[in-house]
């Protein structure tokens, strides 16, 4: 009787050990994929950044005058495919129609001459689920008011 209770209390002890183990396990599994997805979400925080800063010297250089009217949509693609990133540049605010030819839709005629020259931009950054490293849809928009 004495050896039967040994080898029970040992399985129980085993039983209680490896469920420890498995809730151990569940709880780093989920830590790092919720490092994962902060990572990814920071990554996409920061081009969102860059694509800004790259769409201001994109307008910059765009040649109005030549090409008679603005730039109203930028693609642009991170160097790892995993982020697409799609501007539309919402509305210019320009002084008269001599400085910016952009058609009466996106001119917006100011009176402060401290305002020419800015363009509102919408922002919108979503992850590539065609790229393998990719496991989770992450999509952020941003609306910003600029000074190229």
């Amino acid at each position: 009787m004495k050896k039967a209770f040994g080898i029970m209390s040992a399985i129980i002890i085993l039983l209680l050990i490896s469920s420890l183990l498995v809730a151990v396990m569940k709880v780093s599994f989920m830590s790092i994929k919720h490092t994962a997805n902060s990572y990814m979400i920071q990554r996409a925080q920061l081009f969102m950044q860059s694509v800004i800063e790259n769409s201001i010297l994109a307008i910059e250089g765009y040649d109005r005058k030549k090409n008679s009217n603005c730039l109203k949509h930028i693609h642009f693609i991170d160097e790892d495919g995993i982020f697409n990133a799609y501007v539309d540049v919402l509305r210019y605010y320009c002084k008269d129609t001599t400085d910016c030819p952009c058609g009466s839709n996106i001119i917006s005629p100011i009176k402060d001459k401290d305002l020419h020259g800015y363009v509102l931009l919408k922002i919108k950054v979503e992850s590539n689920t065609s790229n393998p490293r990719v496991d989770k849809k992450i999509i952020l928009e941003k609306v910003t008011l600029q000074r190229p």
